[in-house]
């Protein structure tokens, strides 16, 4: 892609400038390699990724993926970037993860090789113009990912069953068209590149949307309520998100956070005597944001993929590759 070639070229002539070494090159790598390039530095040829970014948001997944490219080959890895949070910069090193950012930063390590730059102005993540990953941009695209039927909707059932305006779903349907994520003909608009639309998604989510549907947060009022949590009786209107949600589907992931999502007051919840509000609390209750006329006890599957995305946990990262794996 010509944003990723891009970035390796700046990554390329900074790193020749900052470190007076003529022998920095790289080519692109087969098709049938799950990396980009092949970076190749006084000799030594590191399996190279690239992003635009890698932030709180998307690191976890992004260590997944450098996990999986370990297995794949015996080069040394490598991630390159406009920018990497301060905390993927330190991080991604102790995966066995070199890093270096398009202005030449990095952490460099692969024996007897070392070098590590810091001081170059990174190049920060601009604001997002466009109107797809803003609040109500999000709940559009949700819908859409819910069902394949619905991209072929007419705007205004769209509006119907989302609440979002007209105006907003025609633009976020136009703008994820002009990023190859919808497909217009003449028999209608198809969603295309889903998986790779659900990771956006997802991590847009996890960063400006889901903070602020935070209503409560709670706790077991004893011992016995946790550990059979899986026995409360939600009112009607709540249904179990993140880890409870992943648990409820195939009974992988034993559950140590709770997130609930609720169109209904917290107080139903404490009619249970089950729980009771604590900060800091294992349970988190939150607004949901869709519309169903369902009584499931657990949210959508993308949905609880994304919580399990945006935890931090690596337990939960791989309950939420199951989910992909088994048909999200």
């Amino acid at each position: 892609m010509v944003r990723e070639e891009e970035i390796i070229n700046d990554v390329v002539y900074n790193l020749r400038r900052l470190t007076n070494l003529e022998d920095i090159v790289f080519k692109a790598a087969e098709q049938s390699k799950s990396y980009g390039y092949n970076l190749t530095i006084n000799g030594v040829t590191f399996a190279c990724d690239v992003r635009p970014q890698v932030n709180k948001a998307n690191y976890n997944l992004i260590v997944q993926h450098m996990r999986s490219l370990k297995e794949q080959t015996d080069k040394p890895l490598m991630l390159a970037a406009n920018h990497f949070s301060p905390e993927s910069f330190d991080g991604l090193p102790e995966e066995g993860v070199s890093v270096v950012e398009s202005s030449g930063n990095c952490n460099i390590v692969a024996a007897p090789m070392f070098i590590r730059i810091s001081g170059q102005k990174a190049m920060l993540p601009k604001e997002a113009k466009g109107k797809a990953f803003n609040e109500a941009g999000l709940k559009v695209i949700f819908y859409l990912l819910l069902d394949e039927i619905n991209i072929n909707k007419p705007y205004r059932t769209i509006h119907e069953e989302t609440g979002v305006s007209l105006g907003t779903i025609k633009n976020v349907i136009e703008e994820l068209g002009r990023g190859k994520f919808v497909l217009t003909t003449e028999n209608g608009r198809f969603l295309k590149n889903r998986k790779e639309l659900l990771d956006v998604w997802q991590t847009h989510y996890n960063q400006s949307l889901k903070p602020k549907l935070l209503l409560k947060e709670m706790e077991f009022v004893d011992a016995d309520c946790r550990r059979d949590w899986n026995k409360i009786i939600l009112p009607d209107g709540m249904c179990w998100g993140g880890e409870g949600g992943a648990f409820l589907i195939d009974r992988y992931l034993m559950p140590e956070l709770f997130d609930i999502y609720t169109e209904t007051p917290s107080v139903k919840l404490m009619m249970t005597k089950k729980v009771k509000f604590q900060e800091k609390g294992r349970i988190k209750l939150y607004q949901k944001f869709w519309k169903d006329n369902t009584d499931e006890k657990t949210a959508p599957k993308i949905l609880i993929y994304a919580d399990l995305m945006g935890s931090g946990n690596s337990r939960c990262i791989e309950a939420a590759q199951r989910l992909i794996e088994n048909g999200i």
